[in-house]
């Protein structure tokens, strides 16, 4: 495996756009570095971003119910 990865090869293996993988850095959720105008992100830091957002949906996924809205 490679040793650092572009947005447009993260936005590819997670399948979002661009502007998705810019969102998680600008959001501080995935870390890279700025080189000039583009970002790389690490393959540690993206393994980090990985188990990181599977916790994530399991805790939603387990989270409690959500209220039911009753319109009678």
């Amino acid at each position: 495996m490679k040793e650092f990865f572009s947005v447009e090869e993260v936005a590819k293996l997670l399948k979002i756009s661009h502007s998705g993988v810019l969102y998680h850095i600008k959001k501080g959720k995935l870390k890279a570095t700025r080189v000039g105008k583009i970002y790389v992100i690490t393959q540690e830091n993206f393994g980090d971003f990985l188990k990181h957002h599977k916790k994530e949906k399991k805790k939603k996924a387990k989270g409690p119910d959500q209220p039911q809205l009753n319109f009678d």
